[in-house]
Formats: C-alpha cells, structure tokens, sequence
C-alpha cells in the first residue's frame, strides 16, 4: 500500500532505516533541510566526538592519533574494570593536544558512590577527563549521586532519567531514542538548563540525521556519538568533514549528504548470514585478567566469555579499577590443553 511521506514523518514505528529515508525524501519533496521539518536552526556547527571500545592504552594511544588526524578533539572511552584506566588515560594523553577531551563512560562498573569517589577523585587529578558518564547507575541511588557531584570536579553524566533531572544529581545527559522521544527530553533537559549529547549509532548517513537534531535542539551542547568512524565506509559519497571537533550542519535539502548507492551495494548483508559479532562469539577464548601481586606473582581470574566476566565484576565479586590490572585473551588454538581448560572453567560458570 503507498502512503504519502509526510504521513510517516513523525512514525518511528517503521524503524530507523526507514525513517531517515522518510526524511531525506520530505525535505528534498519541500525542498528544505530535514532540521527545518523538526524546528528552527539555532546552531550552524554539531560537536561530535571519537568512540571506541575498551582496549589496551597503547591502542586507545593509536585510536587517539587518528581521531587527531581526522579534527577530533574529544574521546569517548569505555572504562573497564579489567583494564587500567590510569595506565589508558596517561597514555592517550601522551599523543592529544591539550585541549583534547576526554569522556569515561563506565557503564555502571564503580557499583556505588563510595567506590566511584575514590576513583573519580584520583581520576580528577588528570587534565584531559572532562565527563564521567553512569559511574553507577544514578538513578538508582539519587542521593548517592548528588554526593558524588560534590566530591568530583568533573561532570557527571546520565542516560536521560526524569528522577535524576528532579533529583539535580548529574551535570547533563545522553539522549536516545526515536525523534520525537528526543525532542521531548531535549525540551525538559533545557528546562532544567542540562547540556546533554544525542547518541546515535550508524554510519554517515545516520551522523547527518544526529546533526540536524543538533540544530534545532538548544542544550545539545556535549559532542555527540554515532561511532560512523568504526566502519570501513561510511556510506556517502564525500566524507563527512569534522574540523577543530566540529561537523557543519547540512543546509541541502533532505539530509544534505549524498549517498554512495555502489557502496550500498558492496555492503549488503545477508540476512540469513551469522553476522561478524555472531561469528566472533562462536569461537571459544578465554579470558584472563590479573592483578599485581605478591614479589612477581599476579592474582588472576580466568573467563570463558566476555558476559561471564562482567557479570563477576557487576557483582562486586572482583576488585574493580585497580592499578595494573591486565587482561590477555587467550584465542582457541585447537589444542586438548586448551579444550579441558576451557571446559573446566565453563564448568563452574566461569
């Protein structure tokens, strides 16, 4: 059945695909930008920051110098409690201007306030970290974050949580979510006078949609995440240019961006097909992570899957953050010795 455009304008329920096509189409049908379909321009420029994963610091150094090279100057970084994020932090401090930022995102692993506090206050004494998003759930303990955000200098940042923005415990947000979902908290974080950033993963073409929310939107003001860096193309014609941390929003009509249909083509997946992320969970590993010791000895603790492992440090059943803590991924090399020894911790639910 056809349906005119305009009439799934604001109809998130088709899925985000379809809905950015939705959008390019209506813009270029009115001949306008997708930001003048959503509200009115108030900003020409989107800040947008690097993403990556957790990684030893010497790739996360690695990571840094390119996103350097490509005009970024901010990072966001996924802190884990199986790698030193001291040892990361000082060594991507090494190769970054000294304005360059940087965003820790703990994804809840400090637990609680009082085990945030000691490690975001040593953390404090670094010059690049500016944000710590979820050090612990924070919507979870309202009044352990508002004391938090007294004993750390940085800011404190939050998934979007209407008790947290009453509660004033967090210094702004990370919005998600369909559009008319992220206008609606956009409009109640700039009540409240909350900066937040807009995270939306994908590639280019989802980078030019992020940047015409950022246009209409007044306290999208924290340098936002969609990760397009990650892929080996990103979908467009001509790369997105990011220039001093910054993306020009798109003023063409429609989205702005053009879209590299042989690429389109390349990267067709089939549906059918185990994805590489379906792919790499197949193949057994084991994962080692270890802790300074007595004279040259390391405590270690050994996993056969990554969701087994972060289960034991989300449960408090493993120290979190230490200094010098290390992971080594020990790869199936086909051997018996690898075989028992993966079946015997998989065994005890390790």
């Amino acid at each position: 059945m056809h349906k005119n455009p305009f009439d799934l304008l604001h109809d998130h329920t088709i899925g985000q695909g379809p809905h950015l096509a939705v959008l390019d189409l209506c813009g270029k049908a009115a001949g306008v930008p997708v930001h003048a379909l959503i509200g009115s321009k108030i900003r020409d420029h989107c800040p947008l920051s690097w993403w990556d994963l957790d990684m030893p610091p010497a790739d996360w150094a690695a990571e840094a110098r390119e996103s350097v090279r490509r005009g970024y100057t901010s990072f966001k970084m996924k802190a884990r409690p199986w790698f030193d994020i001291f040892a990361q932090v000082e060594a991507v401090a090494q190769v970054v201007p000294a304005d360059y930022k940087f965003d820790l995102d703990f994804n809840g692993f400090l637990l609680d306030a009082a085990r945030a506090e000691v490690t975001l206050s040593a953390l404090d004494e670094y010059p690049h970290i500016d944000m710590y998003e979820s050090p612990f759930y924070l919507y979870k303990d309202l009044d352990g974050a508002r004391l938090l955000r007294q004993q750390t200098r940085n800011s404190l940042i939050e998934h979007f949580d209407q008790d947290c923005l009453r509660a004033d415990c967090c210094d702004g947000f990370v919005l998600g979510g369909h559009p008319l979902e992220i206008m609606r908290q956009g409009t109640l974080a700039a009540a409240s006078n909350k900066p937040f950033w807009i995270q939306h993963v994908g590639t280019g073409i989802t980078t030019a949609y992020v940047a015409h929310l950022y246009a209409v939107l007044s306290h999208a003001q924290l340098p936002g995440i969609t990760a397009h860096e990650l892929w080996e193309h990103d979908l467009l014609m001509a790369r997105l240019d990011v220039q001093n941390g910054y993306l020009a929003i798109p003023d063409a009509p429609g989205l702005g961006v053009e879209i590299d249909e042989k690429a389109l083509a390349t990267y067709q997946v089939d549906e059918d097909q185990p994805t590489p992320k379906t792919r790499y969970r197949r193949q057994k590993r084991i994962l080692e992570v270890s802790w300074p010791g007595a004279g040259r000895k390391r405590r270690r603790w050994a996993f056969t899957d990554e969701t087994r492992c972060q289960a034991f440090f989300y449960a408090g059943n493993l120290p979190g953050f230490e200094r010098g803590v290390k992971l080594r991924v020990v790869e199936d090399d086909g051997s018996d010795a690898f075989s028992r020894r993966h079946m015997a911790l998989f065994e005890r639910g390790l």
